[in-house]
Parts: C-alpha cells; structure tokens; sequence
C-alpha cells in the first residue's frame, strides 16, 4: 500500500475551489491512500466555515464521491454539525474507494489558544480503522501534544496514527520533532500532513512539513515547504510483523497501566 499526504495550500471559505484542487492531485497521485491537511474544504480557523453555502452534508458527499471515482481512501475533514444545534466538531473523516465510512474522529483536544474550544465541542473518544491489512489510528493538530491519545491507539494495536493538521510555522521544531516522539514513544508510523500557505486575516503562516516517521523515529518522507505531497509504500503483511516485534522487545503493555 502507497499512502501519500496531500500538502495543499489553503483555500479559505470556498469548499468548491478546495475540492478542485484536492481532485487535480488526487487524479495524479497513485497513492492507496492519501491524507488532507485539517480542515482542508475550508481552510482552518478556529471558528465555524462563513462561507455562503457552505453545507456540511455537501462536503462530506464530495469526500466520498472523490474516493469513488478514483477508487482510493480518502482521509478528509469537514465541520459536522447543524447550524442552530450546538457547536459543530471538528471532524476527521476516512471513506473507503468503495464510499463507505470507514472513520469519524471528532478532534479531542481543541486549540484553546486560540479559542477553538469556544466555537467547537470537543470529541470524546479514539478512532480506529482499517485498510489493506493496518490498522490506523486517527487524530489532528493540537491532538499531537497529549501522548495518551496515542498510547490508547497503542493498546488498539494500531501499526500507524494519521495526523491532520493546520501547524503554525513558528512551532515547526515541535511539529517534527513531535511527529518523531509519538512514533518512537509508541513504535508505530505517525504519518502527519500539514496545511501551507498564509492566512492574512489571523497574521499565521503555516509550516507544511508534512512527513511520515518509522517506529524508530526516522523521517521516511518529507514534503519540505512547497505545495506538492509526500508518501511512503507499505507492506501490510511487513509492518505487522515488524511493528508487533518492536512493540514486544521495546514496549511491554500491561491492560492496567503505561
């Protein structure tokens, strides 16, 4: 299996100019299993999309109609609520080549610095899926800085965590080195895609830097800080094996404590 993540540049406030953009690299990627940046339809902010029209139900129906009609696994994001009931989450989303959900993650930990947690509720629990024999983990942005999300994806026996992100340019040391500490932590691949570009209305950059880390904490892939993507071929039956032996040498997991 190719997975590959997409580092595309922003496209605030038109779901419609996303999806084009998402569709021209996705008909030339020859990825399995390509993964967006957070919030991609719509660029992220910490409050809800303000584009006219924008309909949640829509974009999650373009996600699925990408991964169809080009028979891959789509790892994309839309905001799930409806308006005038609550806060909407912030939400993770894999669709199989088949158009099926295969995961809905509500991002767990919202990023209060900038007052996320105001307009957004927060998810409450992991996220687990499969493909093509491994076995995922899922979680975004802020989530990176909370080591217990990824350690319950490690008693799930997930062999990979998928990071979505939006990761300001001026923590880009602790996005890679975060990156590498969860994925030696846990002797799993962290496989983590970044958004870049510059949002004029918050004065942020975003860092990019998309990359894919082995069990050991070795950087298998980088994007850099251009537009394009990077990905890394795995074989499912190799990474189980592997992955078990390093996790049974290196990291004894008792059912009732780290």
């Amino acid at each position: 299996m190719k997975i590959c993540c997409a580092q595309i540049p922003q496209i605030f406030d038109d779901p419609s100019a996303a999806f084009l953009k998402a569709e021209e690299f996705i008909s030339g990627s020859d990825a399995d299993l390509i993964i967006f940046p957070e919030q991609y339809a719509c660029g992220w902010r910490a409050a809800p999309c303000s584009a006219a029209g924008y309909d949640r139900v829509q974009v999650r129906e373009m996600w699925r109609s990408l991964a169809v009609k080009y028979h891959k696994c789509l790892v994309g994001s839309y905001q799930e609520g409806t308006p005038g009931e609550g806060k909407p989450f912030n939400t993770f989303f894999a669709v199989s080549p088949e158009g099926e959900t295969i995961a809905r993650y509500h991002k767990i930990h919202l990023f209060s610095p900038a007052g996320e947690d105001e307009h957004f509720s927060p998810g409450q629990s992991p996220a687990v899926f499969s493909f093509m024999g491994i076995r995922f983990g899922c979680a975004v942005c802020f989530d990176l800085r909370f080591p217990e999300l990824f350690r319950e994806y490690l008693r799930a026996g997930c062999e990979c965590v998928i990071v979505q992100a939006a990761w300001p340019a001026a923590r880009a040391a602790d996005w890679e080195l975060l990156l590498r500490a969860r994925a030696v932590e846990n002797r799993c691949y962290v496989a983590g895609c970044c958004t870049l570009g510059y949002d004029a209305e918050t004065n942020t950059d975003y860092c990019g830097r998309s990359m894919i880390c082995s069990p050991d904490g070795k950087i298998l892939a980088d994007a850099g800080v251009f537009e394009g993507g990077c990905d890394t071929v795995f074989d499912a039956d190799e990474v189980t094996s592997s992955v078990a032996e390093l996790r049974r040498v290196w990291i004894p997991v008792h059912p009732d404590k780290d």
